[in-house]
């Protein structure tokens, strides 16, 4: 009997990808609810940390745009603006859209969006590696390893690293819609991976690399990277170089990217080397005390990284390429999971250096998943054959694993509050500038002790480094309040001359040459303070006062209407503006508008009707109107208020 021939095989249908993982879906659902039960446990304590000075308040707590939830004017200022450094229009709706649900000043409700977010990524993170996989328990212990590594409490306990949280989100979302679209593509399949990528970019620029990942994807686990699955990146590829434009753009604007002839491109490579180690490290040994939330460059009061520590580094990293190359045949997914580390790491390796740190572990969130794929897939497939061996390496596992959670919670209380945190980084780098200005800021405007605090904290900030604006401007505060103007005034100018274009030193030192009467002088550093940052409403007020005092009444008046208007849109400086109110009385009352004056008093009182000096100012406003009897029962209230005895009759 002849035998049948057997039909060719069809390559079209092999190069599409895996087919739609066999197995239970009950298992796998059961599996995506106990690690998202683990991952929301892990981070029960980030529920009860408050807001942080770290970016917390300029996100939300002191944000106007977010703070009013969600409308039109917040769309359109999410989707125009580069406000702290940063086009992520779709990061600040998340904040709005959790003021709404939870009001402005309920840290709690904030981080509970963000431990969400985080078991949401748990969850799709285990999805996307079934799905590309169809292999079940390495794909959970990946998303496990993701799930309660303490290297990703920076992402979830500070509430503004939502960024984070999102981006991975969309990410992961765009890589599940990959994967179906690899399988079988169409356009609307396709359309949905650049939706999903679109937003991940709206959510943090760090998903630009998401079409490299892709193709990371084509070769191993989908197995169809060829020349058309190269071309349909071209696209996505066009989509990221628009994103990297803007961000740096928006970084620049913002003062955030440092410039080659401050920092080196040697010390920008050093640097790179350094944390592309230091990441694995952590990741391998993350010791209470080894995760700092700020790791400050060398001149910054951190680790310098020598040469031979970056050679040793570079060694480290090329023998590990050389080995997950040599393996690439029999385990492909050592090489995937290494490229897709190394390049999620481009964006934030500091090639193109934003900020002051040299490495951060909210970094680590996306690219440590390729050496959690690279490592437990390895070791799946060195026990898949030996039953006792794979019994024993589940119990490790599992032991690691709950290690690992409370190495998690653990690293929470760290984020407890601001004083807490920035502690924390001062002791583990006693010479970074930024803790101490933190520091001082918190003890900023307190009690007598506490302004002493503040000042030794700026003072010790300006001595470790000398050209930190930020911390001369904050001492030269601290000098003013003290009555030190002399001191104030040389570190204010010190700071100038660092950095000419920062709004509050010219601020500062326009105080105290108004505290001096140089009114003048005072005028032209308020002004410059303004052309560089319209919307500080304190140097709009200083102006104004500088202008009275040289005896502009008119420019004054228009100033403090100014400043007055910009005041109602800030409900938390409304006692700023009462007291605006009452200088624009004054100028008024100076340039001859008594029945203006009057009225400008009248509401100060509706606002504070036991301020002494504006029943004062209103008796004196009254008198040059020719009505003495209302005068007269002012002078009244305002001598028995000082006498803290209260009005009359109450």
């Amino acid at each position: 009997m002849a035998r049948r021939r057997a039909k060719p095989r069809d390559r079209r249908a092999a190069d599409r990808g895996p087919a739609r993982p066999p197995g239970s879906y009950a298992a796998l659902w059961a599996v995506a609810v106990v690690l998202a039960a683990a991952a929301f446990a892990a981070y029960i304590p980030s529920l009860s940390n408050a807001f942080l000075n770290w970016d917390d308040n300029v996100y939300v707590a002191d944000n106007p745009h977010v703070a009013t939830g969600l409308s039109w004017d917040t769309f359109r200022w999410a989707f125009t603006s580069f406000h702290a450094s940063n086009w992520h229009p779709l990061t600040w709706l998340s904040h709005a859209a959790d003021v709404e649900i939870h009001g402005r000043d309920d840290p709690g409700g904030h981080h509970l969006t963000n431990v969400l977010l985080h078991a949401a990524n748990t969850v799709l993170l285990l999805v996307v590696l079934r799905r590309l996989t169809g292999r079940l328990w390495p794909s959970a212990v990946v998303a496990a390893l993701f799930a309660l590594h303490p290297l990703h409490v920076e992402s979830v306990a500070w509430v503004a690293e939502r960024k984070d949280l999102l981006c991975a989100l969309f990410m992961f979302l765009a890589i599940l819609a990959y994967a179906s679209y690899a399988s079988e593509p169409s356009r609307r399949r396709y359309l949905l991976v650049v939706a999903a990528f679109a937003a991940a970019l709206m959510s943090k620029p760090m998903a630009v690399t998401l079409p490299a990942v892709l193709l990371v994807l084509d070769w191993w686990p989908l197995r169809r990277l060829n020349r058309s699955a190269v071309l349909e990146k071209v696209p996505l590829a066009a989509m990221s170089a628009a994103s990297a434009i803007v961000t740096f753009v928006a970084q620049h604007a913002g003062g955030a990217v440092r410039e080659l002839r401050t920092l080196g491109i040697g010390a920008r490579v050093a640097n790179a080397l350094y944390a592309c180690v230091m990441y694995l490290v952590k990741a391998v040994w993350p010791r209470p005390g080894a995760l700092v939330p700020f790791y400050p460059l060398a001149d910054r009061g951190g680790p310098a990284v020598s040469a031979w520590m970056a050679a040793g580094a570079a060694l480290l990293l090329a023998a590990l390429t050389v080995l997950a190359v040599r393996q690439r045949r029999r385990r492909p997914y050592l090489l995937a999971g290494w490229l897709i580390y190394l390049v999620t790491l481009v964006p934030v390796i500091g090639l193109v250096q934003i900020g002051k740190q040299v490495m951060a572990d909210r970094y680590t969130y996306v690219p440590l998943t390729g050496v959690f794929l690279a490592v437990t897939f390895l070791v799946a497939d060195a026990v898949s054959r030996r039953a006792r061996l794979r019994k024993a390496v589940a119990a490790a596992a599992l032991l690691g694993l709950v290690a690992l959670g409370g190495l998690t919670w653990h690293q929470q209380r760290v984020w407890a509050d601001s004083k807490t945190f920035w502690l924390y980084v001062s002791d583990a780098f006693p010479r970074d500038s930024v803790s101490l200005k933190s520091l001082g800021d918190l003890h900023a405007g307190g009690d007598r002790t506490a302004r002493a605090l503040a000042f030794g904290f700026y003072r010790r900030a300006a001595s470790v480094q000398p050209d930190d604006f930020l911390a001369c401007a904050n001492l030269g505060n601290a000098l003013r309040d003290a009555g030190r103007l002399d001191e104030a005034e040389a570190n204010y100018r010190h700071a100038l001359q660092v950095k000419p274009d920062f709004p509050p030193a010219h601020n500062g030192l326009g105080v105290v040459l108004l505290d001096r009467g140089r009114h003048d002088e005072a005028a032209n550093c308020f002004s410059r303070a303004l052309e560089l940052a319209p919307g500080l409403t304190a140097a709009r007020v200083n102006l104004g006062n500088a202008l009275a005092g040289a005896g502009h009444h008119d420019a004054a008046i228009e100033a403090y209407r100014a400043a007055i208007e910009e005041y109602r849109s800030k409900p938390k400086l409304r006692p700023n503006m009462v007291l605006t109110i009452e200088n624009l009385g004054l100028a008024l009352m100076a340039r001859g508008d008594t029945g203006g004056a009057i009225r400008e008093f009248r509401d100060v009182l509706r606002e504070m009707p036991l301020r002494p000096e504006a029943h004062e100012n209103l008796a004196a406003a009254l008198i040059k109107a020719g009505r003495p009897d209302e005068a007269r029962r002012h002078v009244l209230i305002a001598r028995e208020l000082r006498r803290g005895q209260g009005p009359p009759g109450r």
